[in-house]
């Protein structure tokens, strides 16, 4: 304790100054902003010097490029006025007909292939410019003819970049409309009357046809006149009704037929009683109830009055005449028809004996659709006919149209030869568009963002530890607490003031590893060290926080179980057959501690433990071990071997109360990340990170750039450079 009061009290020596982010019980970095702006500053820190020297030059040249390489087009125009209007003898003049078509054509005149090559081929233009057929399609690209919609002037355009545009722009434009002048402004008048007179005879012809079909079409409605088509349809419909009555009509005869012979198969030549008849005839039913009626009252009026009575006599007068009348229709019933009886035995069906009647009316119908059919199909060739007189009569009629459309074409182009004057053959070249602004603007823009891009990808690509608060504040390690950082110091370290930094950064360590319970009322007193791979610094953290515990009064015990390096055990130059395997399998501690030469700090050595010896160790072992180590000493560290490459550190992190995670600079990302879940998932409970071999930039953004003052080198011996460079710092703030 006395070592730490004079460590903490010499004049020259720095105390423990908090950092900006040391509030509450944890350490934690800053946070770097999920925003794009925060990843991009997380991969260009450190680096913003060197990009913006980049940026600017390689922006330089991108403008300067952006400016220089494209060159200014010039265009030049000429104006060509078509004039609307026919001058008329009468009052006023007529307005040209078909004018925006005239333009247009004149316009695809202007632009065609043979203006363009009669104009490729002026003196003046092959002074400048060669004729071949690459000239040919970008003089074509260059030349636009315009008609605005409310004037009447044709506005010939020629634009060019070349550097010589400025003189070409207009010699094309004269060129162009000079040729077009020669080819098509000089029509010969009788080379247009004779297409005026080819196109008169078309007419002619054309007219002759149509009266023809005319007259013919007229013949054919001269019967039925226009209504041809609606009585066509209408005998149509009707004949389609007469069908499905013939067709029905014939099923009946046919069905009627097959029940006669079966009705004659059946009867074999009985004849049908009084009884069967009535049973199937309403009639002969009705006349039998009367029959029956008559006899029952003569009986009556015999057996009361006799049979002289005139009532009596009258009564059986009756039903002798209802009885012959009655026998008379059942006669006509029994020639006439058959009785087709029931399956059930209910009644029967009467089937005439003879359809001949049936078959006068089957013929009626045929003949009925016969002549109607007869009378539609003559009515449908007439409506064929009428309709393709019709069609032959409309296409000679449009023919006719365009015939005279041909004509007035000719008859105009004629009047309007005088109405093409040229207002202006050329114009003054002028500066079309001038692209450098936009193109320097674009050139500097990717010029500068092409160092940034890059330095982003290498950045990307290479996904390591290069500040300590990456350490705490990158999503791969889960927002973990920052412990503290150890700089980045030589094996054989002379400077007093580098030994003060580094004393000051493990004494923070562990005055974190003091204060932060994780919100419990507990104190943590047992910690393994340790670290994703190989060479990161942990044995070294192990040796200096025990000599710092120790510098406080506290009574430490390291205990080595990196089996297979073994590093705590050779930094103290402790020579022992038997360590913490032993203490481990014979459950007695105290006899396999070694003292050290430094006041309060004891180690328990790994012995002849190796790396096939992890296999013995368990959970339940390790604890027994460390429960009892805490009877005897305030704190133990506990080194182990790396995380990734070690069977025992996965042991010691899940039996231990916390674990510090070391990492160095330029560690790879993936590596820790894979450590931290490796320790979530075994149930470890991580203490936080410690970020070694720190550049001054570090200490920088860690004490909010305070300058360090320089601290005493302190009288302490050196136990030999085998202890490392951060050890032997803290041993030389104190006397053992």
């Amino acid at each position: 304790m006395s070592q730490e009061i004079q460590l903490s009290s010499s004049p020259q020596t720095l105390p423990i100054q908090p950092t900006p982010w040391s509030t509450g019980t944890g350490l934690t970095a800053p946070q770097t902003s999920n925003t794009p702006l925060g990843k991009i500053h997380q991969h260009l820190r450190g680096r913003y010097i060197l990009t913006v020297a980049l940026a600017g030059m390689f922006a330089i040249a991108g403008g300067a490029a952006g400016f220089f390489l494209p060159r200014p087009a010039y265009q030049s125009m000429g104006t060509i006025e078509v004039k609307p209007f026919i001058v008329s003898p009468e009052l006023y003049d007529k307005v040209m007909p078909m004018y925006q078509q005239y333009v247009a054509t004149a316009m695809a005149k202007i632009h065609s292939e043979r203006v363009m090559n009669r104009a490729m081929t002026s003196p003046d233009w092959l002074a400048r410019r060669s004729n071949n057929h690459e000239a040919l399609a970008e003089f074509s690209r260059n030349l636009s003819v315009r008609f605005p919609p409310s004037g009447t002037m044709i506005d010939v355009v020629y634009t060019d970049d070349h550097p010589d545009a400025k003189e070409v722009c207009p010699i094309a434009v004269s060129s162009v409309i000079k040729a077009y002048q020669e080819i098509y402004g000089d029509e010969d008048n009788a080379e247009i009357d004779k297409k005026i007179l080819f196109w008169n005879d078309k007419v002619l012809k054309s007219g002759q046809t149509q009266r023809q079909q005319r007259e013919r079409l007229d013949g054919l409605l001269a019967t039925n006149g226009d209504d041809l088509q609606k009585i066509y349809e209408e005998k149509f419909k009707e004949l389609v009704s007469v069908e499905k009555d013939k067709e029905k009509a014939s099923q009946q005869l046919e069905e009627e037929r097959d029940q006669l012979k079966k009705a004659e198969a059946r009867a074999g030549g009985a004849a049908y009683s009084v009884e069967d008849l009535t049973r199937v005839d309403l009639a002969m039913q009705e006349m039998y109830k009367n029959c029956m009626k008559f006899k029952s009252d003569a009986e009556e009026l015999e057996s009361h009055y006799g049979m002289k009575n005139p009532a009596a006599i009258l009564a059986r007068s009756r039903m002798t005449l209802g009885t012959a009348a009655m026998n008379k229709y059942a006669d006509d019933l029994r020639r006439q028809y058959f009785i087709e009886w029931k399956p059930d035995s209910t009644g029967g069906v009467l089937i005439p004996r003879d359809l001949s009647v049936k078959e006068a009316a089957v013929k009626r119908v045929n003949d009925q659709y016969e002549s109607l059919k007869r009378r539609t199909d003559e009515l449908g060739r007439r409506s064929q006919q009428v309709a393709s007189v019709r069609a032959e009569l409309t296409k000679t009629e449009e023919e006719l149209t365009g015939f005279r459309r041909m004509v007035d074409l000719f008859n105009n182009q004629k009047a309007m030869m005088e109405k093409i004057n040229v207002v202006d053959p050329q114009g003054n070249a002028t500066i079309a568009n001038d692209r450098r602004i936009a193109f320097t603007a674009l050139g500097t823009l990717v010029g500068g963002g092409l160092p940034v891009g890059l330095l982003l990808l290498a950045s990307l690509m290479n996904p390591r530890f290069r500040f300590s608060d990456d350490a705490a504040a990158q999503p791969t390690t889960g927002g973990l607490t920052l412990l503290g950082i150890l700089p980045d110091l030589p094996d054989r370290l002379s400077d007093p003031e580098q030994a003060s930094i580094a004393a000051h950064c493990v004494h923070q360590i562990r005055t974190m590893l003091q204060i932060n319970t994780d919100g419990t009322q507990e104190e943590r007193r047992v910690f393994a060290v340790t670290s994703a791979a190989p060479g990161d610094g942990k044995t070294s953290l192990t040796l200096a926080l025990g000599l710092s515990y120790a510098a406080c009064g506290t009574r430490t015990l390291l205990i080595d179980c990196d089996l297979i390096g073994a590093g705590l055990t050779s930094r103290m130059n402790v020579n022992a057959s038997e360590g913490v395997l032993e203490a481990i399998a014979h459950r007695s501690l105290l006899e396999y501690v070694r003292s050290t030469d430094i006041a309060d700090v004891a180690i328990l050595p790994v012995g002849t433990g190796q790396s096939l010896h992890a296999s013995t160790l368990s959970p339940a072992a390790l604890r027994r071990l460390i429960e009892e180590a805490k009877k005897h000493f305030d704190t133990i560290l506990v080194d182990t071997g790396p995380v990734l490459g070690s069977i025992e550190a996965s042991l010691v992190a899940a039996a231990v109360d916390s674990v510090v995670l070391t990492v160095s600079r330029g560690q790879p990302r993936p590596i820790v990340e894979k450590t931290i879940q490796h320790l979530n998932h075994i149930g470890a409970h991580l203490a936080g990170v410690v970020f070694n071999r720190a550049q001054s930039a570090d200490f920088d953004r860690s004490i909010s750039g305070i300058s360090l003052r320089s601290a005493s080198k302190g009288t302490g011996h050196n136990t030999g450079p085998r202890m490392g460079p951060v050890a032997r710092a803290v041993q030389s703030a104190f006397k053992p």
